[in-house]
């Protein structure tokens, strides 16, 4: 994975930065006009995040010139220096706990006891659960749709809203989602009738699994164009997938989607608004929980009706969605 660091570059370009001004900076600074240098005061609410990004890339900088063979000895013990500083400096922050011990171990699991006797670790996702990254299905790269298969196997719930729900989308993952089900853990799609591409009985093997199905029939006013899972996991370790791809076989194996895969380990605040927004709109008057006849009365069973204008173009956001 490339890392990207932001260092002081030998000429600043005339443009909008958001940095705060360390001694090199305010060196290069010195060289400008001053009338050309706009600046203002670190703000208390931002200072926390912003001071721990400087510091976290001066780290990731300073390890790089490490050999590799010493460069987790060397990371522990600046680790460990860190720690005793902010301790020293910051008492009442209660870091020292969390200080690194020495061997530099990373904890990867905590298995469960089964009722046989024997133990059970979930198969970790294929992307680290730390990671942020961009999928595209590309030739050569993981398709979203293996992606997805293995993160269920390790969430303790599994949120989806998804405009089109066909079974040739959800035939490849309908085994892990029973098997989820199965150990009394949580399933919830909202979905929409929006071009007539969501199928019945694609909704109904969901709904035979235990899935909540909640179904907007508005295809007007508050049209549902989103695509996202949130794998809700009890360690903390949340990820999500926004992005293009709707629950049908071209859009998880072969088309050219874009997908994020997002880290609550890196980017809570992300995770936390998808979480508030998908519960938002569960509450919400637009979305009826699924009932197969009523299905089928307002949306005309599995009969598709294309609509290539409206599709080439893209719905417009489901109003009131930030």
């Amino acid at each position: 994975m490339i890392r990207q660091t932001v260092a002081v570059p030998d000429k600043l370009p005339a443009g909008l930065y958001e940095t705060v001004v360390t001694d090199a900076l305010q060196t290069a600074l010195d060289g400008f006009d001053a009338d050309l240098v706009k600046t203002t005061s670190l703000r208390a609410a931002d200072a926390s995040d912003r001071i721990a990004l400087l510091i976290a890339r001066q780290v990731l900088r300073a390890l790089d010139t490490v050999g590799q063979d010493d460069r987790v000895a060397v990371g522990i013990e600046v680790a460990q220096l860190l720690t005793d500083a902010l301790n020293e400096r910051l008492p009442r922050a209660g870091v020292s706990a969390d200080r690194p011990t020495a061997a530099g171990q990373v904890l990867t699991a905590i298995a469960s006891q089964q009722l046989d006797g024997s133990q059970r670790v979930p198969a970790s996702p294929l992307i680290p659960l730390l990671d942020t990254t961009l999928l595209t299905n590309s030739r050569g790269e993981p398709t979203v749709g293996s992606q997805v298969l293995r993160e269920i196997e390790s969430a303790d719930a599994i949120d989806v809203v998804m405009a089109f729900v066909r079974r040739s989308g959800i035939r490849p993952l309908l085994p892990a989602l029973r098997r989820h089900t199965e150990r009394g853990r949580p399933l919830r799609v909202l979905t929409t009738t929006y071009t007539g591409s969501t199928e019945a009985t694609a909704l109904e093997e969901l709904a035979d699994l235990g899935a909540e199905i909640r179904v907007s029939y508005d295809t007007t006013n508050t049209r549902l164009h989103a695509k996202a899972w949130l794998f809700h996991r009890n360690s903390s370790f949340s990820t999500a997938y926004v992005g293009s791809s709707n629950l049908t076989h071209s859009a998880q194996t072969a088309g050219m989607e874009w997908n994020v895969r997002v880290s609550a380990a890196r980017n809570v605040d992300v995770i936390d608004k998808i979480r508030a927004v998908f519960e938002s709109y569960w509450a919400s008057v637009d979305f009826i929980p699924y009932a197969r006849e009523q299905f089928q009365d307002r949306h005309g069973g599995d009969r598709l009706r294309p609509a290539p204008s409206a599709v080439a173009a893209g719905p417009p956001a489901l109003r009131g969605a930030p």
